[in-house]
């Protein structure tokens, strides 16, 4: 693999290569890389300052060569050396053509072994030649912009690195936008926030089937799946609090009862058909497909497992109940509790949206009045 280091200038700012301090700098650099066992810099390619040193040093002008003289032994070693004169056609870069004008940009290449074919050891790479051009930066001569390293080896680190921030970016912008949505339908912050739990676990437990047990490495279908199937996930887990919360009921057993009877029998026929028309996915002869059906499936899974597992356990320990409506007698130890909260024909659950502007104490206390319409008013 090609690695190039590569120094670009500034708008605005003069980049004198033919400065004997920059020369005797860049060849500097490149002796340092060959001493960094870390970088695996190979010998048998020869970079253009070096050649240029070696010619300076036989005519007997020495190096650095003086500013007025750099840019004609330039182009007297080019005439002489096909070599040299490949190099510097890439490497150098003037505003006129040749090497007439000001100098641009300069870069040196440099061969390294480097295994494009794993991602891992282009990663390391890609960090062991970015912390080297760090501590080049630190000692860089005045007017000489950073130094940056570029290799094709590096294009599979670069890839994967953007994947990833692109992805953990999008999950969390999607895990806000279902959080909004989900807060708007049932209007609770702790049922959406047991939904958001649950999601979680299920992206978890779906990483852990897709890099450890299927062993399918991180690549744009996963990418994909990971905003996409958020919203399978949060599917299921969504009805079930809806129904919980929309329950007659006043009391965890009979709401979860409701839940699942209201919710059950939908959320398992809708996981099963999704499953078995992606089960065909599976067939296919290109592996793309072969991902995304091996996605979809695990994802419905773990979707109707912990939304009528899970979800529904921890509503049965701790899930939101209506407010305690007490009449007047029974603030005086007298009375029976009314147990309902007539708010537009729903119960008026703990931390509901509505519960928190309209009450300020953990208890609802209404006046109990007869009538015949209706016993609360």
């Amino acid at each position: 693999s090609k690695m190039k280091k590569s120094t670009s200038t500034k708008q605005k700012e003069r980049f004198d290569l033919s400065s004997p301090e920059v020369q005797a700098w860049l060849l500097q650099v490149i002796t340092l890389s060959r001493s960094q066992q870390t970088l695996n810099v190979s010998t048998d390619k020869t970079s253009w300052i070096e050649l240029f040193a070696s010619f300076a040093d036989e005519v007997g002008i020495g190096f650095p060569v003086p500013s007025h003289l750099f840019v004609g032994y330039l182009n007297l070693l080019k005439t002489q050396s096909a070599a040299f004169r490949a190099l510097i056609e890439t490497e150098l870069g003037t505003t006129s053509p040749g090497l007439a004008g000001e100098f641009l940009f300069a870069s040196v290449t440099l061969q390294a072994d480097v295994l494009v074919s794993e991602d891992s050891l282009s990663g390391n790479a890609l960090e062991s030649w970015t912390n080297f051009a760090g501590l080049v930066n630190m000692e860089t001569p005045p007017g000489v912009p950073d130094v940056h390293a570029q290799s094709d080896a590096f294009l599979n680190a670069y890839r994967s690195e953007q994947t990833i921030t692109s992805t953990v970016t999008t999950w969390f912008v999607a895990n806000g936008v279902c959080l909004a949505i989900i807060l708007f339908f049932t209007q609770n912050i702790t049922l959406s926030l047991f939904v958001m739990v649950t999601i979680c676990f299920i992206f978890l437990c779906l990483l852990g089937l897709l890099f450890a047990v299927f062993t399918i490495p991180f690549g744009p279908v996963e990418a994909i799946g990971v905003s996409i199937f958020i919203g399978l996930s949060a599917n299921y887990s969504l009805h079930v609090v809806h129904a919980y919360h929309r329950s007659p009921y006043s009391d965890r057993k009979h709401k979860i009862q409701y839940a699942v009877f209201i919710t059950g029998s939908p959320i398992a026929s809708s996981a099963i058909s999704t499953i078995g028309g992606c089960a065909f996915l599976l067939a296919c002869r290109t592996w793309l497909f072969v991902e995304l059906g091996i996605m979809i499936c695990c994802s419905t899974t773990m979707a109707l497992l912990f939304s009528m597992c899970f979800l529904l356990a921890l509503l049965t320990l701790v899930g939101p109940l209506p407010y305690e409506l007490e009449t007047d007698e029974e603030q005086n130890g007298n009375g029976n509790s009314l147990q309902a909260a007539h708010d537009g024909g729903h119960l008026l659950h703990q931390c509901d949206i509505k519960a928190l502007f309209c009450t300020h104490d953990s208890k609802l206390r209404v006046k109990y009045v007869e009538t015949n319409d209706d016993p609360v008013q």
